[in-house]
């Protein structure tokens, strides 16, 4: 039996960075199986002729409700066995779902099918970041918290890129097929490859035997440092600007300006992919680096990433131009996700230990409650109401409106890093 002095060495040995590198894969082929249903809106919305408010329910709310919710058990179980091995069954459950997604007759069967990839992708998110909080201290756990947060942006890449050739090619059904099937293969490159370290190695903190924490634990932390709530707040808001762009994306490029998903697809794909990825570095980078100077500025970096984006976002929608759009979307693309990897960070820095991985649930509950289901799905019911007088120029404006959960962002991470200090203090007291 591995004890923990050999755990830890062996960690040193194999490299925690490519710990690092087989979760951000992990990351990549949940957010692959996540997105693809994004690139190919139009024909699935066709086939089985759907309205844009149940398309919002079906890109949003039915991944994001049950993919939050499986999240807190999930993430108990994760605080409390084998995060490794949960890791490696979530990935082979919703590669599975997601083949089975192209597989559908129905539209009801497509939604049976989709809660089944977002069960399997809750049980991979909290229990990653809890085993890079045990490989990194926490002056420095921005950066590969930014690389796990990266995930999302490459999953676009590749997802809409291979999404949009192969609806083109061989029609949605394949797209889903031929994405979700390698997967599987992953799950057990994971397992071969992969240890599982010990809990808390790097910050020298002992395990209590037989401590197991619990969702009453997380919420007594939450009320005790502000600033928790408040960093929650802020990544949900964050997260209905990006959950509700991308999902209406394809559709709106197809709408306002004629493109299909093949043209389209792979300019967004890499707009966000490149884009999201460089801002979502960037954001880790600056926060480990500011912040050693003052803490307060792995909140303020996001402050103004925010204050960036949001004129530049309802600029992009305004123009009439699909090249001036795709140009204007990019800057937006890359800062407002500046708060990806800081959030992360400072959620495992101000809570216990055993409460790791349900306090990265929790946060991701919100996210996907509040950002990914209320997104993508306010943007399909304005647009549904604004159609009769607007036409096919009623997504436009509905897109517009999500500048206002950008600015409530800012307001929340600015809220919060007033607190940061004194939270932060009191956790590692505690």
């Amino acid at each position: 039996m591995d004890t923990p002095e050999r755990t830890a060495t062996s960690h040193h040995a194999a490299g925690r960075w490519t710990i690092v590198l087989l979760l951000l894969a992990v990351q990549i082929f949940a957010n692959i199986d996540r997105q693809i249903l994004n690139v190919v809106v139009e024909p699935v919305k066709a086939e089985f002729g759907l309205s844009d408010k149940v398309m919002g329910l079906l890109t949003g709310a039915a991944f994001s409700v049950f993919y939050a919710v499986l999240g807190v058990p999930l993430a108990l179980l994760a605080d409390r066995t084998n995060r490794r091995n949960l890791i490696a069954a979530a990935l082979a459950l919703w590669s599975a779902m997601t083949a089975l997604c192209g597989m559908a007759a129905t539209a009801f069967q497509l939604v049976l099918a989709r809660i089944g990839v977002a069960v399997g992708e809750a049980g991979a998110g909290p229990a990653s970041q809890s085993i890079v909080s045990d490989l990194f201290a926490p002056r420095e756990r921005a950066t590969p918290m930014a690389i796990l947060a990266a995930g999302p942006n490459f999953g676009i890449l590749f997802g809409f890129i291979a999404g949009s050739i192969l609806s083109e090619m061989f029609g949605w059904r394949m797209a889903f097929i031929a994405v979700g099937v390698p997967g599987i293969l992953m799950a057990l490159i994971l397992l071969a490859a992969m240890r599982e370290p010990r809990r808390g190695m790097v910050e020298h903190i002992e395990e209590v035997p037989g401590e197991k924490l619990g969702f009453g634990d997380l919420l007594r932390t939450i009320a005790a440092r502000p600033t928790l709530l408040l960093i929650i707040a802020g990544f949900s808001c964050a997260g209905m600007f990006g959950y509700g762009a991308i999902a209406w994306a394809t559709a709106f490029f197809h709408r306002s300006y004629g493109l299909s998903p093949g043209e389209i697809g792979p300019l967004i794909g890499i707009l966000v992919g490149v884009g999201g990825t460089v801002g979502t570095f960037a954001g880790g980078l600056l926060a480990d680096r500011f912040g050693r100077r003052d803490v307060r500025w792995r909140l303020w970096i996001i402050c103004i990433a925010a204050a960036v984006a949001a004129p530049l976002s309802t600029a992009a929608f305004l123009v009439q131009n699909q090249w001036l759009t795709l140009g204007l979307m990019a800057i937006p693309a890359s800062v407002a996700i500046f708060h990806a990897g800081p959030s992360f960070a400072l959620v495992q820095e101000l809570v216990p230990l055993r409460l790791r991985a349900l306090a990265a649930a929790f946060l991701l509950f919100c996210l996907n409650v509040i950002g990914g289901g209320l997104g993508p799905f306010l943007v399909g019911l304005m647009s549904d109401l604004m159609e009769p007088s607007l036409g096919r120029e009623s997504l436009r404006y509905a897109l517009m409106a999500l500048t206002v959960p950008i600015l409530l962002s800012l307001v929340f991470y600015f809220l919060a890093s007033r607190r940061l200090k004194r939270d932060l203090a009191e956790a590692h007291a505690g």
